[in-house]
């Protein structure tokens, strides 16, 4: 800011043929800006925000501002991008500015649902959406979010189909819309309509990656592997994807390899997904491939513990591949999240395993003396909440309070799995007189939760990490899962493919927490160390 700010100074100060103006005459031109000039400077902060020159466009918009405060378009600018890096609070102070000018602008209003949300102001960005669309009916852009919130957010499919249908109205080739109709209309048990509506799509537009992803996820939620597997390709091949990560070798398609060759399997998506797609390892060493695995740091020591004959590399993803010349046997690559479409191709593919993953005894000894010292009678893990803003937080997550119930069932002492969540635990003793064991300088480290979790006698859950590191260790566990719940865990149905030890405690119904827990009630009173 300051570099461009004296560049724009010294311009300012040279006058015809180049002499140097007075700092008092240079003062008054600098505050005499033209509006055109004021938008040079907000066009030119777009020029950089494309060329990915994030810093130089904040110039640009922070300049315009100091000549033009009331400038909505560089309000607008700044808010997005403050808002893109996880910077709500600041966002939402360029957004009321514009607000301040420019109250019936949709396209401020817009940015405001955005940015609220972006803050966990679900309520607020509702408000918002629907302010942008009383001022601008036809705003498609609007109806689609709106139908993202209630869908993904708020856990309402029926009035998801009816913004994503108003925003197909709108705007017929409004691709986010159709995409996410056919998730809606799945969430309301017409699976059938929603493959349907897919099918129609890929037909009329082959090359839009986007349906054939949303495919997939349907497929996948309700047991259709072989197709589900080919659409789920797609998720790095559509727009909205990430990235796909660049190695320099062929893809492995599933045949035999090279005598002396090795296999690359490269991380991708979270730490529940590595865990979940990791169960497919085992095949490949039993029929003797050369594995070397590439995963998130914080699995290395796990993994390297669980699959001795793989040879196991923690790394970031950072595009640093020098690493690489340590495995110079290497020659062909999969994606982790590729593996299934070759090994689970049905139902019946999926192994009955005890656990693939494996703790440090050492710790594990460790924690079971640590809890033998604390605790009486059986000790079961507790996390409630799972996911991201982007990945249903709020339907994933329970209210611990709702729980209560659960620390009723005698002869159980509770201990905490969940990050984070000493003022929750405060709260839940102060208001319940519920304590619950809490170990925090064991939950950033995966291999000691691992080792904790082989302690315990069993473990209870939201759809998070949690839930898959304890299916993947054999430890038996409750999952509970929102009434529609994520294509991992299927629908209807109590059992996992993924992990055998788990069982699926659903809500009865949208909403109804109290039904799920009541499941995981009447599983632990049965459990055969109860």
């Amino acid at each position: 800011m300051l570099r461009r700010l004296n560049q724009y100074w010294r311009s300012l100060c040279v006058g015809r043929g180049g002499t140097v103006s007075s700092p008092a005459a240079a003062a008054v031109q600098a505050t005499c800006l033209t509006p055109d000039e004021v938008q040079a400077w907000v066009a030119q902060a777009g020029e950089h925000l494309a060329l990915g020159q994030r810093e130089d466009a904040r110039d640009c918009y922070e300049l315009a501002l100091a000549h033009a405060p009331d400038c909505v378009a560089a309000r607008l600018g700044l808010a997005r991008m403050l808002r893109e890096e996880d910077e709500p609070a600041a966002a939402l102070e360029h957004v009321r500015e514009a607000l301040r000018v420019a109250p019936h602008d949709a396209t401020v209003h817009f940015e405001s649902a955005l940015v609220h949300n972006r803050g966990g102001d679900v309520a607020g960005a509702l408000a918002a959406y629907q302010r942008a669309l009383e001022l601008e009916p036809v705003y498609a852009a609007a109806c689609t979010n709106l139908g993202l919130i209630y869908l993904s957010q708020l856990g309402e499919p029926h009035h998801a189909q009816q913004y994503f249908a108003r925003a197909i109205a709108i705007d017929p080739a409004c691709v986010a819309a159709h995409a996410n109709l056919g998730l809606a209309l799945d969430e309301l048990g017409q699976t059938a309509a929603a493959l349907a509506h897919y099918e129609s799509l890929i037909a009329a537009y082959p090359a839009e990656n986007e349906y054939r992803w949303h495919r997939g996820l349907v497929l996948l939620g309700n047991g259709g592997y072989a197709r589900g597997w080919e659409d789920y390709e797609m998720r790095n091949a559509r727009a909205a994807g990430a990235a796909p990560r660049d190695f320099p070798f062929p893809v492995w398609q599933g045949g035999e390899m090279r005598k002396g060759a090795a296999l690359l399997i490269y991380a991708e998506q979270g730490l529940g997904d590595e865990i979940m797609f990791a169960s497919c390892v085992p095949d490949l060493l039993e029929r003797g491939f050369n594995c070397v695995i590439e995963c998130d740091r914080r699995l290395a020591a796990v993994f390297a513990r669980s699959f001795p004959a793989a040879r196991v590399h923690g790394a970031a993803r950072d595009g640093d591949r020098s690493w690489l010349a340590m495995y110079p046997d290497v020659e062909v690559q999969i994606a982790t999240g590729s593996l299934p479409r070759l090994l689970r191709r049905d139902a019946a593919a999926f192994p009955c395993h005890a656990g693939y993953l494996r703790a440090d005894p050492g710790r594990v000894a460790k924690w079971r003396t640590r809890l033998a010292d604390k605790t009486r009678g059986h000790n079961v893990g507790i996390a409630w909440s799972g996911g991201t803003a982007k990945t249903r937080r709020d339907l994933r997550s329970i209210p611990l309070a709702d729980l209560t119930p659960l620390f009723e069932t005698p002869r159980m002492t509770w201990v905490n799995l969940q990050r984070e969540a000493g003022p929750a635990l405060a709260e839940l003793v102060s208001a319940h007189g519920v304590a619950v064991l809490s170990f925090d300088e064991m939950l950033d480290d995966v291999d000691e939760t691992a080792a904790l979790l082989q302690a315990l006698d069993g473990v209870v859950t939201a759809d998070n990490t949690v839930a898959h590191l304890a299916g993947a260790l054999g430890r038996p566990a409750w999952v509970i899962l929102p009434h529609h719940a994520d294509w991992r865990w299927l629908h209807d149905t109590t059992a996992s493919h993924w992990y055998p030890s788990v069982t699926l405690c659903r809500q009865p119904q949208r909403g109804d927490w109290a039904g799920a827990i009541g499941k995981v009630i009447t599983g632990l009173r049965r459990a055969a160390w109860a």
